[in-house]
């Protein structure tokens, strides 16, 4: 349901690419993309990781518990937001006296800010309860309603980055407003929990304090030293491209906001006996982010070639390592697992700290080099030693029997497929989507029946058809 909403909403984005492209240019996007830096490092911040703390501790104890929790987490997430929010702006109103960047925008990136922080705590909200269908809902409104205000604004108002941000920002508000908040009166009542209880959920969410703003230098280095070594216009394709090279995480936003409250359910309620079908349903999911990594290396050039102006095609040629960045950070995502229901997060904070280093090293000796081509790069090569790190240190401390054979083999086969597969088989990139699109059917059930046989078994109808003869002969 919720990678179903995600690709709806990016759809929107596709959609209206034609036009925004050409209305704006590149040089919008680009500006658009170093705003995004600078909100996303005060989200985070404001965070502290108080999302992963709020799904984790949410099932201990009984509801009482779980209530002065979920209060806790709000109250301290909005105080902290506020805070965020106005030094964002302030960066920004800095950025825009010393760079020349379109004034004003100060406003509605301190806006931006805020909104975000209340969509991460108002999704949480929903996960621990099990509320899919509204974080579903409100992912498509929310999308549909930003992107549509952002060409309007574009074409009868101002064509730059005050109308792509103005409309983010509206799309947001629908969406907190479609997810809910606690009531003012929880909001101002004291969360009830001791001194104790309190830092043990802000202790878990130090690891995700260090670990966003390593997240946000992965993130943001390489459109900084974009920006300083090739100017705005190649910045922009390059987050143009990114937009198109980064739709694999409509898969890993889905998989995180279900996969960890579920299984610190699953844990809490079999404990070690959890682990066997745990670690089988990881490999499956570890098999569903290969195969988002061959639709998007496969499909990314053409579509950009299809949606956008002419300038922005020499950004096809960055979509597969940009969604190779994707698939490791997907991996990160599930190795962190067992360190999430040890609750232990160091390790997690330690490889992140180390693959946040290793990126900024690797854009500075390739951005200058290899120009847009190189931050991406060193976005996959970077993601790639945190995932490896991470899966050694959760294993060594909750091991989740894995069948690492079938992932490799899966691997292979998707690795194979994804280089012949990235280049455009055809000057129409339409007909090359259309000829490439059974050859990744074929691909992706190969991989399916690799990882996960049993799951195959229930769509093919020649299994029903085996098992019903297989029956009567033996009656």
């Amino acid at each position: 349901m919720l990678v179903l909403a995600g690709a709806v909403t990016k759809l929107f984005g596709l959609f209206s690419s034609p036009i925004l492209t050409r209305l704006v240019g590149p040089a919008p996007y680009g500006v658009v993309a170093l705003t995004g830096t600078i909100s996303s490092l005060a989200t985070t911040v404001a965070m502290m990781g108080l999302d992963l703390s709020y799904a984790r501790y949410f099932f201990e104890g009984g509801r009482e518990k779980a209530e002065a929790v979920e209060r806790f987490c709000w109250r301290f997430s909005l105080g902290t937001a506020i805070a965020a929010s106005l030094l964002a702006g302030a960066a920004w109103w800095w950025w825009e006296d010393m760079s020349g960047s379109p004034g004003g925008l100060a406003a509605l990136v301190a806006a931006g800010t805020f909104i975000a922080v209340g969509i991460a705590m108002a999704t949480t909200r929903r996960r621990v309860r099990g509320g899919y269908s509204r974080i579903a809902i409100a992912t498509v409104a929310g999308g549909a309603i930003g992107v549509s205000l952002s060409v309007l604004l574009a074409w009868f108002w101002r064509p730059d980055a005050w109308a792509m941000l103005g409309g983010a920002l509206a799309g947001s508000v629908a969406t907190v407003a479609i997810l809910g908040v606690p009531t003012v009166g929880n909001l101002l009542a004291r969360s009830g929990l001791d001194t104790r209880q309190r830092w043990e959920l802000l202790r878990m969410g130090v690891a995700s304090a260090v670990t966003a703003p390593m997240f946000w230098v992965m993130n943001s280095a390489d459109r900084w030293f974009i920006s300083a070594w090739a100017g705005q216009g190649p910045l922009g394709v390059y987050a143009f491209a990114s937009g198109i090279g980064l739709t694999g995480m409509i898969v890993n936003a889905a998989l995180t906001l279900a996969w960890f409250p579920e299984m610190s359910r699953e844990f809490e309620t079999f404990g070690e006996e959890a682990l066997e079908g745990i670690g089988r349903l990881w490999a499956r999911l570890a098999g569903l982010h290969m195969v988002a990594w061959l639709a998007v290396a496969a499909g990314g050039g053409d579509l950009i070639r299809l949606l956008s102006d002419r300038r922005f095609h020499e950004g096809a040629s960055l979509v597969p390592w940009l969604a190779g960045g994707v698939f490791f950070y997907g991996m990160a995502g599930l190795a962190n697992t067992g360190l999430f229901l040890r609750k232990n997060m160091a390790p997690t904070a330690a490889w992140w700290v180390g693959g946040a280093a290793a990126n900024v090293m690797c854009n500075a000796l390739l951005v200058g080099r290899f120009g847009p081509l190189g931050g991406s790069l060193a976005a996959c090569l970077s993601y790639a030693l945190i995932a490896g790190g991470m899966t050694w240190s959760a294993q060594s401390r909750l091991f989740l029997p894995i069948p690492w054979g079938k992932l490799l083999a899966a691997a292979a086969v998707v690795l194979l497929a994804g280089a012949v597969m990235r280049v455009p088989w055809s000057s129409s990139p339409l007909r090359s989507l259309l000829f490439k699109f059974p050859v990744g059917l074929v691909v992706g059930a190969a991989v399916a029946g690799v990882v996960a046989p049993d799951w195959v078994g229930r769509f093919f109808p020649w299994q029903w058809f085996r098992r019903s003869g297989g029956g009567s002969g033996a009656s």
